[in-house]
Parts: C-alpha cells; sequence; structure tokens
C-alpha cells in the first residue's frame, strides 16, 4: 500500500493536501526501505512503480518538483546524499516537523 498527500500521518498540517503531489519523505521511504543506499536510476523506477512515471513530487511547504528537481531539494535539506549515480539518506532523513 502507498501513501499520498492525505494519508501521511507526521505531526503537522499540510494546507494544500489533497493536491494530488507526492510527499518527499514518501521517497526517502523507498529510500529507507530499501537499505538507505540506492543507485538514482533505480530509486527513479522504484518511486515511478509506486506513484506513477507522472508523479508530481512536493515538499511540507507546497513547493513542487520533477524527479531530479525533489533530489536537488532533499539534497539541499541535508535529508539526502547525492554522490555521483547514488542517493542516500541525508543527515536529517526525516521531516522536521516545522
Amino acid at each position: 500500500m502507498t501513501m499520498h498527500a492525505h494519508d501521511h500521518d507526521h505531526g503537522h498540517d499540510h494546507s494544500h493536501e489533497g493536491d494530488g503531489f507526492v510527499f518527499g519523505h514518501e521517497v526517502l521511504g523507498i529510500l529507507a526501505d530499501r537499505g538507505g543506499r540506492l543507485p538514482v536510476a533505480e530509486l527513479k523506477s522504484a518511486a515511478s512503480a509506486a506513484f506513477g512515471e507522472q508523479a508530481v513530487y512536493g515538499n511540507c511547504h507546497g513547493d513542487r518538483f520533477d524527479f531530479e528537481g525533489l533530489l536537488a531539494f532533499l539534497s539541499s535539506a541535508g535529508k539526502l546524499s547525492l554522490d555521483g549515480d547514488h542517493a542516500a539518506l541525508g543527515r536529517n532523513p526525516g521531516c522536521s516537523g516545522h
């Protein structure tokens, strides 16, 4: 069973719930479930299988991204580490609960 924007629960409200995008922490969940480190292509394939090839990704502030944009955002927030063609959980992999 996959979670969607309206299904997740991590202690804070989202004014944009139901807008039809996949939260970044759902992609981090895929990464965590698969050992915390994957080739980016494998992570993208897993996300496409879980959420659809045309999925729109977003963060808790309502910003929208394509898959590559999401990885860049998660990396800049310390939630994901990009090393060459691999992605790994970063120093702050969870939602901060802002």
